[in-house]
């Protein structure tokens, strides 16, 4: 066939298609409303919606392929650990690790023994303190001490890992202090491990929040101590995730320790000699990404534990001892007279312990939390552990050497090993591990997972300035570019840098394992909502200020016009709405697209008036929905309203719609039900829609609906019953209930309840019930929470889930030592009750629930999504918050919501929980049905295409400003992005980097390819997936010019190569980090 026929039929099947989309997509939007309704609004929708949405599924799954499950080359799987693990091996409640006997110390054969003693002092950047409280009266001084007795100990060694805590001490000294700390990491005797802004939870923070913290850890040390750490040490939080070791592995960090894993797990580990070994991801078949990991034996990183099992024999080597300190402690100084004897059982302590490994070489950390706060600690423990090893390394027949070390020092001695021995075979080698280490288990019936739901207040709290601050970002950097485009000064650059600075720190600060975690004193709680109250502000002056400067191209920076929609009037309330007041020249509403796709969806305001008009960017009338505002449970507001209307914004652009006063608008009022009451107020001269109030009945049903979905709700108690898919006519039964369990001995760490959860509610709730053309919600009232469904009548994305918002108060009511659970009945029959629950964010993970043990212990964080799928259906909970989940019977989810304890669980805080708030919760309610055969693969999954951008919708909000300042110098639209990316292409960041001048450096960018599922019915997506995982700059941000553009490790202080082309390539699941210069 010759070419111009080929081109003619080329052609012709691409126009086909094309039509063939077309004509799909008209369908949907014919469906949307009956005959009778305003075709007004069709065409409104049909104009900002056509072309918006992309390829249907059946043109993804054409992609799948090369993402299919692929299991690691594991020697071990963390799924299946618990099946290998005898929990009841324990001795006066704690769990046994296997050991030889000591008399094996002694026998002719033993290897020779190398004992790294790693001095080393816990310091959390608040818990029972404040982190200012703790600087003052005791890091300081630890630090300070740590450069004399280093300078005056050249033998001795310490491992440092808060970044916080060394940026506060570093702004008190002298230059010449300075320099003696640079000199002791020179000489080795000081690292710099893991190195974020703190040592960050694990179960309960956001990959990229926890990403962002570790670059402002390491921007710091590379600046002050031009350190790259080398090294993770995660000692303290409770329980760790699979998501960390490739994160630590991006950012430089090829060796880690951690500590808090079940002990009964550790155990097992323990008999096959596995407590070190390369971590590796499910996803990564390659191991190029694993990391070495080293696991502490016992159950805590104190030096009482840490010199082998014997925890009272370990206590005897702890020789602090300050002047009127109240201790315990039965250790002896050493003399020439016991130092054979204390060496002896020290000896036999760490050759016990060495029986856990496989290496003849372990690592004995040498402190505990606030340690070495006291100058005479630094000389008693060094002066003593000093004549311990000179008289342990003098002893031939015990083949031992005992020396201070880094964890540089460890590893590296430990590889040098692993290197000599693996050539007699393959069991030499260290082991490879997939999977994480929760929930984790102290001793016996005690599960730490009651944190995961702990004061969610504040949790929410973090992800809403997480959002704004990354929005800030994002505006920032874009202003920061356009005005050196345009050779204007941009005047609030320095103002503005340095808040986002500052919003940065207070949110790293909250990713510490006892803040988002809700660990702290009640005090030191409000320090932490104070410093986020910071940043959420911040973050909103700078957004509207960026803002304004791109729309005014810089010819108005200041005053500054903008309010934002949505504040936090003080640290212990809630976010809310502001009203909007529509004023006689018009009142602009401004709207930030934060994702790197097209946009389109319904938003939702709050004004004061019904009489005006809606106009876009394009002059274009925008028709919208009018919903009431409740005064009280039956009375709405006469002067406040919430609308309802369509917006489209492009990939990171801004679009203006301007309200004007108008009598005759395009508006649609609301329909208003009432169940279970016979009252409602509305003012005479507002145009609802009303139905008689009634009492439901407890088989009447009362249903919302969209062009896809019917979902189904009983009056008597206003819970959901079902989802009906309208165009398959598939029905998934979902049955909502609060309930709550009773405590046993709960604490804020700890989850013991007593049985199983009771109905929360006894009462009957007030139910209202609002449709219209563009949403439908329902409203449960109940004394102390309130409860709602959504469901938008739209033909994207917005419109294939259901939008769930929570609030309780459990101050209302007496709740005391109550759990309150949101849960889920479904007929989804997931095979061996086997779930998924993400990690950080980032991956996807399976958990097996296992029937005959305590409810606690099938506990799971959940901070974005928990899945739930059988052969035919997938049932996806998005949060828009992190909680503690479990599937405790086929076809069961259940999130915990908040948390009221009165007694203290013995883990350290000495108090249970009672500064509950009122506390928000959002989520998505995400159906899929399959039309390919499920994977058998367990162990993890992925989340579908759609999933995806289902996620990234909740957790990046559009950003809504306002101004009554309707100016001409203010653009209708910024449009920086020539497409949207690729749909598993995602920002993680775009920020500006500075130095401690707050002079710009470079901007930081950091993207993430996500992988995912197919086999499922996938409905038309804003954005294409990417078969090569690659995608140009110039289409993400097509008037900046890129004169540097470097690739670098995960936290940008080591560059990797050059980039010659502004062409990004990305593997599935991978992540980069660049740095971009103009």
């Amino acid at each position: 066939m010759k070419f111009p026929q080929r081109l003619v039929i080329v052609s012709a099947a691409s126009c086909m298609l094309f039509v063939y989309i077309v004509i799909l997509y008209s369908q949907a939007l014919m469906q949307m409303w009956n005959s009778d309704q305003d075709v007004r609004i069709k065409r409104s929708l049909d104009q900002a919606l056509n072309g918006r949405l992309g390829q249907t599924s059946t043109l993804e799954l054409a992609k799948c392929p090369h993402f299919r499950f692929m299991s690691p080359n594991t020697t071990i799987s963390t799924f299946d650990l618990p099946a290998k693990t005898n929990y009841k091996i324990y001795n006066n409640m704690q769990y046994l690790i296997p050991h030889q006997p000591l008399e094996s110390a002694y026998y002719p054969d033993v290897e020779p023994l190398t004992v790294i003693v790693l001095p080393h002092s816990h310091v959390d950047p608040g818990w029972l303190r404040t982190i200012d409280d703790y600087y003052v009266y005791q890091v300081k001084n630890i630090l300070n001490n740590m450069v004399k007795k280093l300078n005056m100990y050249r033998n001795m060694t310490f491992v440092w890992a808060e970044t916080v805590f060394l940026s506060m001490w570093w702004n008190e000294l002298d230059d010449d202090v300075k320099v003696q700390v640079r000199h002791i990491i020179d000489r080795g005797q000081l690292e710099i491990v893991l190195g974020g802004w703190v040592m960050p939870d694990e179960a309960t923070t956001t990959y990229t929040s926890v990403i962002d913290q570790l670059v402002e850890g390491h921007q710091w040390l590379w600046e002050n101590v031009q350190v790259r750490p080398k090294n993770s040490w995660s000692i303290d939080p409770f329980g760790h995730s699979g998501t960390m070791p490739y994160l630590w592995k991006l950012s430089g960090q090829d060796k880690m320790v951690i500590q808090r894993v079940h002990q009964a797990i550790k155990g097992t580990l323990a008999g096959s000699k596995s407590l070190e070994f390369y971590w590796q991801q499910y996803w990564d078949r390659s191991g190029k990404d694993s990391v070495l990991c080293h696991i502490m034996p016992y159950m805590l990183y104190s030096l009482h534990h840490t010199c082998g099992p014997d925890k009272f024999v370990c206590s005897m080597y702890d020789y602090r001892k300050v002047p009127a300190e109240n201790t315990r402690v039965a250790s002896k100084q050493v003399t020439e007279e016991n130092v054979a004897e204390q060496a002896k059982y020290l000896y036999e302590q760490y050759r016990s312990k060495a029986g856990l490994y496989r290496y003849n070489t372990i690592l004995v950390p040498l402190g505990d939390d606030f340690r070495y706060d006291f100058e005479i600690e630094w000389d008693q423990q060094y002066h003593n552990y000093n004549a311990l090893m000179q008289y342990m390394n003098a002893q031939k027949p015990w083949k031992i050497n005992v020396k201070f070390g880094t964890l540089e020092d460890y590893f590296s001695q430990i590889r040098r090993e692993e290197t000599r021995k693996r050539k007699w075979g393959n069991e030499f080698k260290f082991p490879v591990l997939s999977g994480d280490f929760f929930p984790y288990s102290d001793q016996n019936h005690a599960y730490w997972t009651g944190y995961y739901s702990t004061r969610p207040f504040d949790k929410r709290f973090s992800r809403e300035v997480e959002s704004i601050l990354r929005s800030a970002d994002l505006l920032h950097v874009m202003a920061y570019f356009y005005f050196k485009q345009w050779n204007k000064a941009y005047t609030s650059y320095h103002e503005n840098t340095a808040s986002l600075q500052q919003a940065h720190r207070n949110l790293a600060l909250f990713l510490h394992h006892d803040a988002i975690t809700g660990t702290a004193k009640p005090y030191v709680v409000q320090d932490y909502e104070f410093k986020l109250l910071q940043a959420y502000n911040s973050s909103q002056e700078v957004l509207g200020c960026a803002l304004q400067a791109l729309l005014s191209k810089g010819k108005f920076q200041s005053p500054r016009l903008f309010n934002p929609e949505t504040i936090r009037s003080t640290f212990k309330d809630p976010s809310m709405r502001r009203t909007v007041s529509v004023v006689k020249l018009g009142t602009k509403v401004v709207f930030f697209n934060p994702l790197p796709y097209d946009r389109a969806e319904f938003v939702q305001l709050i004004v004061d008036t019904t009489h005006f008009e809606i106009r876009n960017s394009k002059n274009e009338v925008i028709p919208y929905q009018v919903n009431p505002i409740w005064e009280a449970s039956t009375i709405v507001h006469g002067e406040a309203f919430e609308i309802v209307f369509h917006v489209h914004i492009p990939p990171l652009g801004v679009e203006t719609c301007t309200l004007y006063p108008k009598d005759d608008s395009k508006k649609h009022w609301a329909r208003i039900s009432m169940y279970n009451t016979q009252e409602l107020e509305v003012n005479s001269e507002l145009k609802f829609e009303q139905d008689r109030p009634r009492h439901g009945g407890s088989h009447e049903r009362v249903k919302i609906e969209n062009q896809y979905l019917i979902a189904t709700f009983e009056t008597s108690h206003g819970m959901l019953q079902d989802v009906k898919d309208k165009r398959s006519g598939n029905t998934t039964s979902i049955h909502f209930d609060f309930l709550h369990y009773l405590s046993q001995g709960s604490g804020a760490y700890l989850f013991f309840p007593k049985g199983s959860a009771s109905p929360f509610f006894q009462s009957i709730p007030v139910i209202r019930v609002i449709t219209g053309p563009f949403v439908s919600e329902i409203q449960v009232l109940f004394p102390n929470l309130y409860h709602s469904i959504k469901l938008f009548n739209h033909p994207g994305l917005q419109g294939e889930v259901l939008h769930i918002q929570n609030a309780l108060d459990m101050q209302v009511l007496n709740m005391k030592d109550r759990e309150v659970i949101m849960r889920m009945s479904t007929d989804v029959k997931n095979k061996d009750l086997t779930f998924y629950t993400d990690q950080n964010g980032f991956q996807l993970i399976g958990r097996k629930t296992v029937r005959e043990n305590r409810i606690e212990t099938n506990y799971y964080p959940m901070t974005s999504m928990v899945v739930l799928e059988d052969q035919y259906k997938r049932l996806t909970l998005h949060s828009g918050q992190p909680h503690g989940t479990s599937s405790l019977e086929q076809g069961w989810v259940e999130v915990m919501l908040d948390r009221q304890l009165v007694y203290d669980d013995e883990r350290g805080l000495g108090e249970g929980i009672f500064d509950n708030k009122l506390t928000m919760s959002k989520f998505i309610l995400q159906i899929e049905y399959r039309d390919l055969p499920p994977d058998e693969e367990v162990k993890f999954t992925y989340p579908t295409l759609f999933s995806h951008l289902v996620s990234e919708h909740l957790q990046q909000p559009i950003q809504k400003v306002f101004t009554p300042i309707n100016s001409d110098a203010l653009a209708q639209s910024f449009l920086p992005s020539e497409q949207s990316l690729p749909c598993d292409v995602t920002i993680l960041s775009l920020r500006n980097l500075i130095n401690s001048d707050l002079v710009y450096n470079s901007t930081s960018f950091i993207v993430h390819r996500k992988n995912y599922i197919c086999g499922f019915t996938s409905p038309p997506l804003p954005c294409s997936s990417s078969n090569t995982g690659t995608f140009r700059i110039k289409e993400l941000l097509k008037d900046v010019k890129v004169s540097d553009l470097r690739e670098t490790t995960l936290t940008h202080i080591t560059t990797l190569r050059t980039v010659s082309s502004d062409e990004l390539e990305l593997s599935p699941m991978e992540i980069k980090s660049y740095l971009l210069s103009l």
